[in-house]
């Protein structure tokens, strides 16, 4: 199967997926499989779009699981979480998803702020494209944050996407 999702899948998935992102979609897909049975439920789903802030219906949450549920299983199983998220992945973000991606990690700063340790964790940790620290700290060592010590995101994410 894992070889099969990295060539792409049969039912037409379009790029292939290197090792790193496999092991990153396994990754996430085992925080959200929290018994362990070997796929999602609908209620494993509804508690990762509860953590996320999102609070869907029943019948959103049904309809998801639908559209996602090639087998007719009700639940879904690692090959159908990767054929969705491969379509989710791309290697340049714009301007507006970066923003977004930012207001995650506000935490306690004003609105359209972060502090510099923050993302410096968030770059550490997150993603296909983890930094080291060393590279982390080179990135941040051009933005200079305000007398507070905090970042403006929309600095960030114009140097980020200005390529």
């Amino acid at each position: 199967m894992a070889a099969n999702l990295a060539r792409g899948t049969a039912s037409g998935g379009k790029a292939a997926l290197s090792d790193d992102e496999l092991a990153e979609f396994r990754e996430i897909f085992n925080l959200v499989d929290q018994d362990k049975g070997g796929t999602i439920s609908k209620a494993e789903l509804k508690q990762l779009m509860n953590t996320l802030g999102l609070r869907p219906s029943q019948q959103e949450l049904n309809a998801m699981v639908d559209e996602i549920d090639a087998d007719g299983s009700g639940e879904i199983d690692f090959e159908e979480f990767v054929i969705v998220m491969s379509r989710k992945v791309q290697t340049t973000y714009t301007p507006e998803q970066v923003k977004a991606a930012f207001k995650i990690f506000e935490k306690t700063a004003p609105a359209g702020f972060v502090t510099m340790e923050v993302l410096e964790h968030a770059l550490t940790t997150y993603g296909a494209d983890k930094l080291s620290l060393a590279d982390a700290r080179d990135l941040l060592s051009q933005i200079e944050p305000d007398e507070s010590g905090l970042i403006n995101y929309a600095e960030f994410v114009d140097m980020m996407t200005s390529g």
